[in-house]
C-alpha cells in the first residue's frame, strides 16, 4: 500500500511539471550560523521568529550535514559530489574552484526550462571559466572570494555594499544582506510578470566574521550579550528579517503555494556557540557534529510533501541536486552522476525504514588532504578520524568513544572510509589552474587567495603585510605570447602606493585592518622556476610592471617584492596578467 501512495504522488509531481505548472524554487544559505543559532532548535536568547515560522511549515531534515568549512560546502551544493571529488575542497589555498567537466545545479535547472539567478555569496572561483556566469547562473549578483573583506572585495563595505551584476561593478547605497534579498526579489518579481519559472540562489554573506550589523538589529541584543556576540546575532536577526520580508512578498505575489523554499546555514557554528551549541562537540572546521551538523527546512505547500515533520534519516549537503531531480521529475543525463541520494523516499514515506547509508564528512584543511581528518556517518553513529566512535543516539555531545565496545561498528564504517579514501585520493593534486590568456576574459587579476600550499590568508594577513607570507599560482595559459605583468600590494582599483599602510574605513564605514608601511624598492617574479626577473620600483608606485613571454599550457607564476638590501619583503599580493600580443 506504501509504494501505491508513493508512485501516486510521483504520479502527481509527473503531471504538474507536464502541465507547465513547474514550481520555482529559492534556496536560502546562510554563513557561519550554526545548527544552534535558531530559537526553533532551542536557543536561550536569539529569537529567530521568521525561520521558526519557516521551520514549522517544512519538512525538516534533522540529521543534515555540510562541510565544515564554505567552500565546501558550496561545491557540494552545487555539484551533489563530495568536495574531493569536485575538487572545492577548502577554502583559498589555491583550493576554491570545481572541476570543469562536470554538471551543476543551475545548469541542471537552465535545461530544463527554468532561469537561474545567483545574489550573494559565490566563492567558487572569481575568473573564467568559474565564475557564476561560467557555471549556469543566468542572473549573477555576486562578490568575489570569501566575503566582503576578502583579498579581492578588500575594502568593502557591509553598509554601502559594491557588487558585480553579471561583470559590471555596481555601487549600492545598501546594507549587504537586504541588498541580495532586493536584488533577489526584483528579478524574480520580473520572471514571474513573464510565467517564467525560475531557480533563485541567495547566498549569504552574513553572518560570517568580521561582524558588522545595522544598528536596529545590533541593538536588540545589546546588553544581552557582549558586543561582538550581539553584532554576530544581530546579523542573523537581518537575515530573519528577510526571510519574513521574502515571505511576504510570495503570497502577495502568489507564488507562495508552489514556490519550493529550502532554508540550510554552511558550516558548524562560530560566534553564538559560547551561548548555545545545541549540546553539541565541536564549531566551524570541526569534524565534530558541531562542525558540520546543519540546519535543512523545505517548504513546498503544493507539492504533495506531507504535513511538516522531521525527518531523521542521515543526509547531506549532496543530496539535495537528486532530490530536486526526483522531486522534478527532471530527466537524468549520462553526465549526472552525483554522490549524493535522492532524499524523496525518505519525505515521502517517513515511517518506512531506511536503506542503510554510510557517507564522510572531510575536513581538508590545506593543499594537501589528510587523511582520518573525517568524520564518517552511519545513522546515529560517528566515526570521527580513525579510532573514535560515539553513538549520537545516547551520547549527542560525543564525550564517550565506545570503539572498544563495538567493533564491528567500528570495523563496518572503517572499512567504509578506506574504500571512500581510495576513490577521492586518486586524483590528489588534479587542482583546477587560473585561466589566463582567453578571450573571454583579459586581463585576469591573480589574488593571493589561490596561492598554492601557502596556507590560510585573509585581509588581516594580506596586505597588511603582518606574516612573510608567500606562494606561487598555477596558471593554464590558453594563448601564448607577451603579457603585461603588473604587481600590486592592493586592490588595483584602490591606486594606493606600494610603501602606504593601508585604509582603516570602507566607504559606508566598516573597519579594515591596520596596516603598515613597506620599504618597497623592487618586485620580483619568477615563472617556471627559472631565473627571477627583478624589476624597479619609482617613488609613490601604485604597482610594478614589466612584460615577459608566457608560454602555452600549464605554468607556475612567483611574484615578491624586496627592499633596497635585496630582502624579501611579502608576496605580491595581487598581480595583474593581461595578453598583449601572440
Amino acid at each position: 500500500m506504501k509504494r501505491i501512495i508513493i508512485a501516486f504522488f510521483f504520479y502527481l509531481l509527473i503531471l504538474s511539471v507536464k502541465a507547465g505548472q513547474k514550481p520555482n524554487v529559492i534556496i536560502i544559505l546562510s554563513d557561519d550560523q550554526g545548527y544552534g543559532d535558531f530559537s526553533c532548535h532551542g536557543n536561550p536568547v536569539l529569537q529567530t521568529p521568521a525561520l521558526d515560522r519557516l521551520y514549522n511549515q517544512s519538512i525538516r531534515l534533522d540529521n543534515f550535514h555540510v562541510a565544515p568549512l564554505s567552500t565546501p560546502t558550496r561545491g557540494q551544493l552545487m555539484t551533489g559530489l563530495d568536495a574531493m571529488h569536485n575538487k572545492a575542497s577548502t577554502v583559498l589555498s589555491g583550493c576554491c574552484m570545481m572541476r570543469r567537466d562536470i554538471v551543476t545545479m543551475p545548469e541542471v535547472f537552465a535545461r530544463n526550462g527554468y532561469k537561474t539567478g545567483i545574489f550573494g555569496k559565490w566563492h567558487l572561483g572569481d575568473t573564467y571559466p568559474d565564475r557564476p556566469m561560467d557555471r549556469g547562473f543566468q542572473k549573477c549578483v555576486w562578490f568575489k572570494g570569501w566575503g566582503l573583506l576578502s583579498e579581492a572585495e578588500f575594502d568593502n563595505d557591509y553598509y554601502r555594499t559594491r557588487y558585480l551584476d553579471s561583470l559590471v561593478t555596481r555601487q549600492s547605497e545598501k546594507y549587504c544582506t537586504d541588498l541580495w534579498f532586493e536584488k533577489a526579489m526584483d528579478w524574480m518579481d520580473s520572471m514571474s510578470g513573464k510565467g517564467q519559472p525560475f531557480f533563485t540562489y541567495i547566498s549569504l554573506n552574513a553572518a560570517h566574521a568580521p561582524c558588522y550589523a545595522l544598528k536596529e538589529d545590533f541593538s536588540t541584543y545589546s546588553g544581552k550579550v557582549d558586543e561582538k556576540t550581539a553584532s554576530f546575532f544581530g546579523m542573523i536577526r537581518g537575515i530573519d528579517r528577510n526571510v519574513d520580508r521574502l515571505d511576504k512578498w510570495l503570497e502577495e505575489k502568489g507564488l507562495k503555494e508552489n514556490t519550493v523554499v529550502v532554508f540550510m546555514n554552511d558550516n558548524g557554528g562560530t560566534g553564538g556557540i559560547q551561548v548555545y551549541n545545541a549540546d553539541m562537540r565541536g564549531e566551524k572546521g570541526s569534524v565534530y557534529d558541531g562542525g558540520h551538523r546543519a540546519a535543512c527546512f523545505i517548504r513546498w505547500p503544493k507539492g504533495g510533501l506531507g504535513i511538516p515533520r522531521t525527518v531523521h534519516n542521515a543526509s547531506e549537503i549532496q543530496d539535495l541536486l537528486p532530490t530536486f531531480m526526483d522531486m522534478f521529475h527532471f530527466r537524468r543525463t549520462s553526465a549526472d552522476e552525483f554522490d549524493g541520494v535522492s532524499l524523496m523516499p525518505a519525505i515521502l514515506s517517513p515511517e518506512k525504514k531506511a536503506k542503510e547509508r554510510l557517507f564522510v564528512v572531510q575536513q581538508d584543511i590545506h593543499f594537501n588532504p589528510v587523511k582520518y581528518n573525517s568524520c564518517v556517518v552511519f545513522d546515529s553513529w560517528r566515526l570521527v578520524g580513525k579510532e573514535e566512535l560515539y553513538d549520537l543516539s545516547k551520547d549527542p555531545g560525543q564525550k564517550n568513544n565506545v570503539a572498544g565496545q563495538y567493533p564491528e561498528i567500528l570495523h563496518k564504517m572503517s572499512a567504509f572510509y578506506e574504500n571512500w579514501w581510495i576513490g577521492v585520493y586518486k586524483g590528489k593534486g588534479q587542482y583546477m589552474p587560473i585561466v589566463v590568456g582567453s578571450d573571454k576574459e583579459n586581463p585576469v587579476i591573480l589574488t593571493s587567495a589561490d596561492w598554492i600550499e601557502a596556507g590560510p590568508n585573509t585581509q588581516w594577513k594580506v596586505a597588511m603585510a603582518k606574516d612573510s607570507i608567500q606562494g606561487h599560482w598555477i596558471l593554464d595559459v590558453k594563448t601564448g605570447g607577451k603579457y603585461r605583468v603588473e604587481l600590486s600590494r592592493w586592490p588595483f582599483h584602490l591606486n594606493r602606493a606600494l610603501t602606504n599602510a593601508g585604509p582603516l574605513v570602507a566607504v559606508g564605514g566598516t573597519s579594515l585592518a591596520k596596516g603598515r608601511m613597506l620599504s618597497v624598492s623592487s618586485g620580483c617574479v619568477t615563472l617556471n622556476n627559472q631565473t627571477p626577473v627583478e624589476i624597479q620600483s619609482t617613488a609613490n608606485a601604485t604597482k610594478i610592471s614589466t612584460e615577459m613571454d608566457l608560454p602555452e599550457g600549464r605554468n607556475t607564476l612567483n611574484a615578491i617584492f624586496k627592499d633596497k638590501q635585496g630582502k624579501f619583503l611579502c608576496g605580491a599580493y595581487f598581480v595583474r596578467l593581461e595578453r598583449i600580443s601572440k
